[in-house]
């Protein structure tokens, strides 16, 4: 299959599992395809947040255009009748701009945020040597590429499991949602402090690789043994 149509049926969300292993196979080897997957992406989030301004747009001139109309003839049944019609309009805008399915990738952009470093924080003026001390002043920058180099020095030089949770959100960060995979669960079978966190970051992962159903069953993983994320995950099981 050629490469646009791929991508095509990435956003159809038809992707046989043979294809959608093709896909993430050419995410994370052609960096050409995984440029224009991103274009296609934030083209996509463009169309969707055009088509929701003009649909507002109409809606407000209907309602003015109405309310002209019953302050020109002042007419109590004709108030009603244009009072019906807007509420009719306002209400099939409100079910057409909130329940329109939303996309794996928009809501792993409104979910995801990095795991706060709440094992080494920095404090101003401090400063170490230690390869996992300068991993977590590049993680609190955002720089997340020098990041994870860092991390898998540290880890490689320390063994320390929760590294591997920091590690799986650069990872994130930088949309390589199988390594991070592969990550959280080496961790999973090393300490189990961060088990909440490492089956939402599962989660999101899955999301950002668009299978909704691996999601659903990390995030309720979360639900089951804690209350980290818990309005965000009934939140993402409903848009699910």
């Amino acid at each position: 299959m050629d490469k646009f149509s791929l991508i095509e049926k990435y956003f159809e969300d038809t992707l046989s599992p043979k294809e959608r292993e093709e896909f993430d196979s050419l995410i994370n080897t052609d960096s050409e395809f995984k440029k224009d997957f991103e274009f296609q992406t934030n083209l996509q989030q463009a169309i969707q947040q055009n088509k929701r301004e003009e649909l507002k747009k109409e809606l407000q001139d209907l309602e003015f255009s109405i309310t002209n109309k019953v302050k020109k003839k002042s007419a109590f049944p004709l108030l009603k009748v244009a009072a019906s019609i807007v509420l009719i309009f306002s209400l099939g805008a409100y079910f057409l701009l909130n329940n329109n399915p939303t996309s794996s990738e928009d809501l792993f952009q409104e979910y995801y945020s990095p795991y706060e470093n709440v094992v080494q924080p920095i404090v101003r003026g401090e400063s170490s040597e230690t390869i996992e001390f300068k991993a977590f002043i590049s993680y609190e920058k955002q720089e997340y590429k020098g990041a994870l180099t860092l991390f898998e020095a540290a880890y490689n030089n320390t063994q320390k499991p929760h590294l591997l949770l920091y590690k799986a959100n650069c990872l994130l960060s930088l949309q390589q949602p199988e390594q991070a995979i592969s990550t959280l669960n080496e961790y999973l079978t090393k300490e189990e402090i961060f088990k909440d966190k490492a089956n939402w970051y599962l989660g999101l992962s899955y999301l950002q690789l668009n299978n909704k159903e691996q999601a659903k069953k990390y995030f309720k993983n979360v639900r089951e043994f804690s209350e980290y994320k818990n309005k965000e995950i009934e939140e993402l099981l409903n848009k699910l």
